[in-house]
């Protein structure tokens, strides 16, 4: 089945995004508090990331732990099904094991619904499943480092994705985790290993930072990732969900170019009221639904940059962060770009804030 290429899977634009924003490190301080609020419990505290993404965002959670639980074991799982986030991830994470010792860190490229029990709900894929257990040898992020390059193979081999033929979307080839711990630590944190046979894990934190396409349904936003998400809680487990809002001057250089896109339908308010009507009561009655507020993201650039006569370079990254922020398809964009008409509108709204911000929503789940 052919898939038509559309921008949000559109890596470099994604890793320009990145760059060119303070996105991750606002979503990072806006997490913070509720790290503060965990009160651990043996074997450790349990941190869930539904989505690794370049590691960025949970790289500044698990320093956050640190700063506040420094001497507690840390079990963090994660789902990632792109190669080259894996990758980038991993190179991210030597440092975090020199800081933090006692940390047990899991990986895989399974769904939402079945990443936090690390089991494939497909039975063919299931007993293929690829369970690659990394113990860290010696004390030193370069030790770390040069074996975390050796795991490329692993992945090249069995991070294989394929084209799912009912939905078009892409899914793994065959299931894969993998389960990284020093190996002087493995006395301590042995608790918290997961392994094939006894993968079960309930979270104190599950974080959710843009882990759905902005146009589905409540219900499919419910379905795919929140309701599973609430399932895999501890009581006084934690669900943070984030994701773009628009109301901001990015959605409004978009309404600009394309007034019909409605790229936001179903924010906190839908979900939540889906969620009342018709999660199963028993799971309803154990929730309590907290803050929901926006967290400002900003567009980096130099006060010479947006003063008079915008800078080229920040033009190219308003744009840039507008469409994906909106999740604008890739045939829309090209067809925009081929006549340039878009540029004069990110100048003016650009000059108009003095720069360009977006805003994100986070809502809070808590299991009673």
């Amino acid at each position: 089945m052919k898939k038509n290429f559309r921008f949000y899977d559109n890596r470099q634009k994604y890793l320009l995004f990145v760059t060119t924003t303070n996105e991750k490190n606002q979503i990072a301080d806006a997490i913070r508090p509720h790290i503060n609020k965990i009160k651990p419990q043996k074997p450790g505290i349990k941190i869930f990331d539904a989505g690794m993404g370049d590691g960025s965002l949970l790289m500044n959670v698990m320093r956050q732990c640190h700063s506040k639980y420094p001497t507690i074991p840390l079990l963090v799982a994660t789902k990632e099904i792109s190669i080259e986030d894996v990758r980038l991830g991993l190179e991210k994470l030597p440092d975090r094991f020199v800081e933090h010792k006692n940390t047990v860190f899991v990986i895989s490229n399974l769904h939402y619904a079945e990443a936090a029990n690390l089991k494939s709900k497909n039975e063919k894929k299931q007993k293929k499943i690829n369970w690659n257990v990394i113990k860290l040898k010696g004390d030193t992020s370069l030790e770390f480092a040069r074996q975390l390059r050796k795991q490329n193979e692993f992945l090249e081999k069995k991070w294989n994705i394929e084209i799912n033929e009912k939905t078009g979307n892409p899914t793994y080839k065959e299931p894969s985790v993998m389960v990284i711990y020093r190996e002087d630590q493995e006395f301590n944190v042995n608790e918290l290993i997961p392994t094939k046979s006894n993968s079960d894990n309930k979270f104190d934190l599950i974080i959710a930072s843009q882990p759905y396409r902005s146009r589905i349904s409540a219900e499919k936003k419910v379905k795919y990732v929140i309701e599973p998400m609430i399932r895999a809680l501890k009581p006084k487990g934690k669900l943070l969900t984030i994701h773009a809002a628009g109301k901001d001057p990015a959605n409004d250089i978009v309404k600009k170019v394309w007034p019909k896109e409605n790229p936001f339908p179903s924010l906190g308010n839908s979900i939540i009221s889906y969620l009342k009507k018709n999660l199963d009561k028993e799971i309803l009655n154990k929730l309590y639904f907290g803050e929901k507020r926006n967290i400002k993201c900003k567009l980096r650039a130099l006060p010479n940059e947006i003063s008079g006569s915008i800078a080229t370079s920040i033009v190219f990254s308003a744009w840039n962060a507008s469409i994906y922020v909106n999740q604008i398809d890739d045939d829309k964009v090209m067809k925009v770009e081929k006549t340039k008409n878009y540029e004069k509108i990110v100048q003016n709204i650009v000059a108009k804030n003095k720069g360009l911000y977006f805003n994100n929503e986070i809502f809070v789940i808590e299991k009673k």
